[in-house]
């Protein structure tokens, strides 16, 4: 049986003496194969791959995860055959010969001095091994001088090693002595270099200079080892400190140590031929570079393209310009360390939608890049020599044409990211006429920073694209097949990563194939087709309904279905509409503690009668419940109650097994025992998301049992609560909260962040927070885990640790869980339409547009903000896309009110959202308690604060906390939504006194400040 292989705890770093196994990548008795990795073990830097390099079997016995293993130390084995593997854990562990055993270069008592080693000693710095193949290094620099006194972790020198320079560490305090190697000189790897002694009195002031190329001395025992002390080098010593580096060479590789001596010497490193590994230059290879010190007899550096060339018979021509500028552009390019992933796409939509554009598809595919570029910004950088990255924001496209004579030239078309298409369209003519006769002037086909390739109208079904130095990728493209058009992007690894190319390509290939994302509406969506109804909307709430009126007022024939009676969805029956009922009673409550301010007696000590409260709240509801039906039903929209569910991606199965009369509560889905097929042109999923409960133990069984409740079932609590706990510091939890604090009962909110109210802006948030923290019936509490809920219905308790690790009981009546929404996509039957889903939502554009081209998704089902009116203007977009219109939703300009007392509220962007989209934004704020109107009402809580582009002026966000932010809100969505600027909102005419005039103080104030900015520039 042949020897086992022993796979050793390898020293992964120059400090590691011990490593800990994290994982095996291979299991006992698989086979292995030569450069595998077969674990992973954490060093004292980081956590290291375990790579072996022998064929055979892994067997044991095999260090367990978490044990720690000395360097050197045996890890497993690796046998020949798959019968020789152990899986028993009593087999023998090898045991590491003496001569491996790695030794400290710690000095202890028991090992003798080298001969010539100072009195004192106590720590020898050797020659490090800081790379797998180095066997020896060059002293570069001392960063310390002799004498210094030396601290644990200091750097003491640098040396050059066969990969680069790097430092030496030492890890024990003393003073650095001689005998010391020179700078220059050649150590081998675990010589001495120096040492360190305990006084300063006993530093030894000699230097040693050892001898270049010395190898290891043999193994000797420790009391008679000695350090090498070299005869000094043929060569003096360079000082290259402050010399410029010379230029890397071309084709070549050299080790940074030879370039700063290069730089010193003046030594062209294109001259030079490299001993190091794989050809590559070295300190010693430049020292022998004679003679040297003689700048003028140094030729001038050989351009990157110049390469050994093989002398090949016959009589050739001369190269015409345009062969030769290729043939070293090319030649330039092997120098680009290059890698190609590969994606397919469907072009049929981009082909069709140029064609109705009128744009070439050479060009759509140029505008589809650039549009990627945006999202993907790498891609259109490039490496600078030497160790540079241009990052440039111009996006212009190099793409290659056939040229009288059979020679391709690549014009370029510029400023693709900015351009429309029909612009790009009218320059490409004219550079395509002007390229065929070899007419283009310099600047129209110089300096690409992306590069286009389609030989796929030639036929080709496949081909390399090559990068040229300049750009950092280049897009292929073959001729389409069964799969599709293949795209392939050869890239320069040091630009760009495989993950980030993998990423583009994939944005590449959705805007190939949904063109209307960034063309526009090609005109209407509707494909042709004997349809039941043109377009099919699922959902009655304010993205269905919305969408479904716009569309019927547009003549199309259109059902909506709704799980309900009457139409109105969740802000209707369970969110908006009556949380505001019970709002408005809090208010009344509220307000009534300030008329004696104002000389009103009699007012105070109101109570509440909870009944009435629900008859009212109830009756509201139902009125416009039945407003909305009448409205629909009016502008012929078929109303059908029910489930719908996808067959196909143009038909639905209506399930009007499960209908109730009951429009209150959450409708359940019946078990489709009845109801009937509809097939539709266009589709428009609308259907909301429900609350969502945490896997926090008991919070399921409380749901069930009625002590639980949640956004869907708190409007069926039979009376109010006199304590109640909230989880969850958004936006329904912080409303809740404060409503039933204002009715009398006493609230305990927990939310697990830092802060409530992630979702606006901090300054707002942390105001708020503390106002509500003086209402005398709620706390609030941070940064909170939540441990426990159980109990029963009117006696529950919540369990709870702050912030800082403290238990905490809550006994309350019910707990309200208000942890946010998820759609419920389950039961769409989405995978039978085709209709893609990414992170829990529906995937959809900026048009509301899914992954198939003619089904649409509004509101809560696709995310993002999950308001009703985000949910109704996405409606109107998606009608208006079907509808052949171009309009699209734009998150940055949305707005949002939480209806505490005061009340949040904001428009746009905050200057940190700004700052993250590239944009130089500066804020101004006023106070509340400055606005005469809001002294009046005793309302002062709270702030207005404007957001604005510093070099347009335009404001793009409002964010305040005010009593009456719901009313103020309407002229900050127009400012935002207009693109208004400082001067214009500064000299519209607010009337006095009111509110609105805060927004003209503000934008003149700020205005007033960017003006004074600039003239002191």
């Amino acid at each position: 049986m042949a020897e086992p292989y022993v796979i050793k705890m390898p020293q992964l770093s120059d400090t590691m003496t011990e490593g800990v196994v994290v994982t095996w990548e291979k299991k006992l008795g698989e086979k292995v194969s030569r450069g595998d990795i077969v674990a992973t073990v954490e060093t004292d830097k980081a956590i290291m791959d375990v790579e072996v390099f022998r064929d055979g079997y892994l067997s044991g016995p095999m260090a367990p995860v978490d044990s720690t293993v000395a360097v050197g130390e045996p890890l497993a084995l690796i046998v020949a055959e798959a019968s020789e593997v152990c899986h028993d854990e009593d087999c023998e562990r090898p045991k590491p010969h003496a001569s491996e055993v790695p030794k400290q270069t710690e000095v202890t008592e028991s090992e003798a001095q080298p001969s010539n080693a100072p009195d004192g000693v106590t720590f020898v710095i050797k020659m490090p091994q800081l790379s797998d193949t180095m066997t020896e290094g060059v002293v570069v620099t001392w960063e310390k001088n002799l004498g210094d006194a030396i601290k644990r972790g200091d750097v003491v020198a640098t040396v050059e090693t066969d990969k680069a320079i790097m430092d030496v560490e030492v890890f024990r305090d003393g003073f650095l002595s001689g005998p010391q190697a020179a700078i220059d000189s050649v150590v081998a790897v675990g010589q001495p270099m120096a040492y360190l002694v305990e006084s300063a009195e006993q530093v030894v002031s000699d230097s040693s200079v050892v001898e270049a190329g010395a190898k290891p001395a043999a193994a000797k025992p420790a009391a008679s080892s000695a350090p090498v002390v070299a005869a000094p080098s043929a060569v003096a010593p360079v000082d290259t400190r402050g010399s410029t580096p010379a230029p890397r060479p071309a084709n070549k590789w050299a080790t940074p140590y030879a370039r700063a001596l290069a730089g010193s010497l003046n030594v062209n490193l294109n001259n030079v031929k490299g001993s190091g590994p794989n050809g590559e230059i070295t300190g010693s290879d430049v020292r022998s570079a004679q003679p040297i010190a003689r700048p003028t007899e140094i030729a001038d550096p050989v351009a990157a393209h110049v390469m050994p060339e093989v002398q090949v018979p016959g009589k050739g021509r001369p190269m015409n310009a345009m062969e030769k500028a290729v043939s070293h552009s090319m030649t330039a390019s092997l120098t680009l360390p290059t890698f190609r992933v590969s994606m397919n796409a469907q072009p049929g939509a981009l082909i069709k939608a140029a064609k109705k554009k009128g744009v070439s598809v050479t060009v759509a595919i140029a505008k589809a890049c650039a549009e990627a570029i945006k999202a993907h910004p790498s891609i259109n950088w490039c490496y600078q020599p030497v160790d540079k990255i241009v990052e440039r924001a111009n996006v212009d496209i190099g793409m290659a044409v056939t040229a009288e004579g059979n020679g391709l030239v690549v014009p370029v078309l510029r400023g693709c990211e900015s351009r429309s298409l029909e612009e790009l369209h009218e320059s490409w003519k004219g550079l395509v006429e002007r390229a065929r006769k070899r007419r283009l002037a310099p600047e129209e086909y110089a300096n690409p920073t992306f590069m286009v390739s389609n030989m796929g109208m030639m036929g080709v079904t496949y081909f390399d694209a090559i990068p040229t130095p300049g750009t950092a990728a280049i897009l292929a493209i073959a001729a389409a097949g069964e799969n599709g058009m293949p795209l392939t992007i050869t890239a320069d690894h040091r630009v760009a990563n495989g993950a980030e190319v993998a990423v583009f390509l994939g944005t590449l290939k959705g805007l190939i194939e949904q063109p209307e994302s960034w063309m526009g509406p090609m005109g209407p969506a509707i494909p042709e087709g004997d349809w039941d109804y043109d377009v099919l909307v699922i959902g009655g709430g304010p993205g269905g309904e919305d969408c479904a009126r716009d569309l019927a007022g547009h003549g199309l024939k259109v059902a909506m279905v709704n799980d309900a009676p009457f139409p109105g969805g969740e802000c209707l029956w369970r969110g908006c509409i009556p949380s505001k009922a019970w709002r408005a009673a809090a208010d009344r409550l509220r307000d009534r503690a300030f008329d004696a301010t104002m000389g009103i007696q009699g007012s105070t000590g109101g109570t509440l009668d909870w009944a009435q409260l629900e008859k009212h709240r109830k009756g509201v509801l139902e009125e416009r419940g039945k407003m909305a039906l009448n409205t629909d039903k009016g502008v012929r929209i078929d109303v059908i109650q029910g489930y719908a569910f996808f067959e196909s991606d143009h038909r639905v199965f209506i399930d009007t097994s499960g209908n109730s009369t009951d429009p209150h509560g959450r409708p359940k889905a019946g078990d489709a025992s009845n109801g009937r097929h509809a097939t539709f042109g266009c589709a428009v999923i609308a259907t909301g998301a429900p609350p969502f409960v945490p896997p926090i133990p008991g919070a399921l069984d409380g749901v069930q049992s009625g002590g639980v409740i949640t956004s869907d079932t708190v409007w069926n609590l039979p009376g109010q609560p006199k304590k109640l706990g909230v989880i969850g510091g958004g936006a329904i939890g912080m409303e809740m909260a404060q409503i039933f604090q204002d009715f009398g009962t006493e609230v305990v909110l927990l939310e697990g962040k830092e802060r409530v109210l992630a979702e606006v802006e901090p300054e707002v948030a942390k105001q708020l927070t503390a106002v509500l923290n003086e209402d005398p019936n709620l706390t609030i509490h941070t940064g909170v885990k939540v441990g426990e809920l159980k109990g029963t219905p009117g006696a529950m308790q919540m369990l709870f640790e702050d912030s800082e690790g403290n238990a905490h009981t809550f006994d309350c009546d019910y707990v309200l869980m208000a942890t946010g929404k998820r759609p419920a996509l389950g039961g769409l039957g989405l995978d039978k339409a085709g209709v893609a889903v990414e992170n829990g939502v529906i995937k959809a554009d900026a048009r509301c547009r899914t992954s198939v081209p003619h089904i649409f998704a509004v509101g809560d089902v696709i995310g993002g903000l999950m308001l009703a009116h985000t949910a109704g203007q996405q409606g109107r977009v998606a009608a208006a896309t079907i509808l052949g219109e171009d309009m699209s939703y734009n998150e940055a300009k949305d707005s949002g009110v939480i209806f505490t007392r005061p009340e949040a509220g904001f428009v746009g962007l905050s200057v940190e959202q700004a700052k993250a989209k590239g944009i130089d934004a500066v804020e101004v704020k006023v106070p509340m308690s400055v606005d005469a109107k809001a002294m009046i009402t005793g309302e002062t809580h709270g702030l207005i604060k404007l957001v604005a582009d510093k070099a347009s002026e335009k404001i793009i966000g409002v964010h305040m906390l005010a009593d009456h932010t719901d009313t103020l809100i309407g002229e900050a969505v127009i400012i935002v939504e207009a693109e208004l600027t400082l001067e214009q909102v500064g000299h519209a005419i607010h009337p006095h006194p009111t509110q609105t005039e805060l927004f003209g103080e503000l934008a003149r104030r700020l205005s007033s400040r960017l003006r004074r900015t600039k003239k002191k520039k």
